[in-house]
């Protein structure tokens, strides 16, 4: 088998951007604004972010690899050290949004005014351009790529094949795992395109979201690394989680189903990644950041 690529990234946003808190349309809050009034009587954060956040520094740091860190635009401005602070360590910076809300609640030109803020956010911070992007919720529409190039963007990592889950549809229906080149389409593979994609590996045979920190959480590191094994036979994958999965319970009140949602938040999880990270490292695959993955599929190396 030819030598593997993999990639360990991080979408830096918060606990309260989970859809079921704010940015969709069935979530508890309006806004993060509406949240920061009600939960902390604040006008802004409580810096919750800071030590989950500085935990995955650490794991990053003992596993010996560079990680991709998709952040927010909202949490650029509420946290610009830890923005610089992981510039300065050697990790990939790349954007998420602005706001952590759903593509279609926000519309073409919301979009637009989201990723030109995010933009101005986040680029002072860092010491390299911004190349790659990453959704809220993993939902795209192919009308944002114009804006994406706008901007400088060179990929995305957003993509998932899964079928729907609890109302959830990600929208797309090819089952490409592995990272390819685009042009006019997320789900539409073209060789000679000149965006690249990195999409989420799904469970084999059952299409369902894996490889993710939630997953983990919910189904098992097993699940996780079947899947990845199963996207790796095939080409290059990339494994994602969140700061906060390594941190407390919110202290707020949960619904079943949100407390199922949140399982195995803290060492649990912060185990699992450092397994997960050495796991990949024994099966001789490289570990890389997104940034540097997607260059090498446009320049046709991957």
């Amino acid at each position: 088998m030819a030598e593997r690529w993999a990639v360990l990234s991080v979408d830096l946003d918060e606990w309260y951007h989970c859809r079921w808190a704010t940015g969709s349309p069935r979530s508890r809050w309006r806004s993060t604004a509406d949240f920061f009034r009600e939960h902390y009587r604040s006008e802004r954060p409580a810096g919750e972010l800071l030590e989950p956040a500085r935990r995955v520094l650490d794991v990053f740091d003992r596993l010996g690899v560079k990680g991709t860190f998709f952040v927010l635009g909202e949490v650029a401005r509420y946290y610009p050290d830890l923005v610089r602070e992981i510039d300065a360590r050697g990790h990939e910076v790349g954007c998420h949004g602005d706001h952590h809300v759903d593509i279609d609640l926000i519309g073409r030109d919301g979009f637009r005014a989201e990723i030109a803020r995010a933009v101005e956010s986040l680029q002072p911070l860092v010491s390299r351009p911004l190349r790659g992007y990453r959704a809220p919720n993993l939902l795209l529409q192919d009308w944002m790529l114009p804006v994406l190039r706008e901007h400088g963007f060179r990929y995305d990592a957003s993509v998932c094949t899964a079928r729907s889950l609890l109302g959830k549809d990600f929208g797309h229906r090819h089952l490409a795992v592995n990272p390819y080149r685009l042009r006019d389409a997320f789900s539409r593979p073209e060789p000679s395109g000149d965006f690249a994609e990195i999409p989420h590996p799904v469970f084999p045979g059952l299409r369902l979201p894996a490889a993710t920190g939630i997953m983990t959480r919910v189904a098992g590191r097993h699940y996780t690394l079947v899947a990845l094994r199963s996207a790796l036979a095939s080409g290059d994958a990339q494994y994602y989680f969140h700061p906060y999965e390594l941190g407390p319970r919110p202290d707020v009140s949960l619904s079943l189903r949100q407390r199922l949602f949140l399982r195995r938040l803290g060492p649990w999880m912060e185990r699992s990644v450092e397994v997960i990270g050495r796991r990949l490292q024994a099966w001789q695959v490289r570990l890389v950041g997104a940034g540097e993955l997607a260059e090498a599929v446009l320049a046709g190396r991957r």
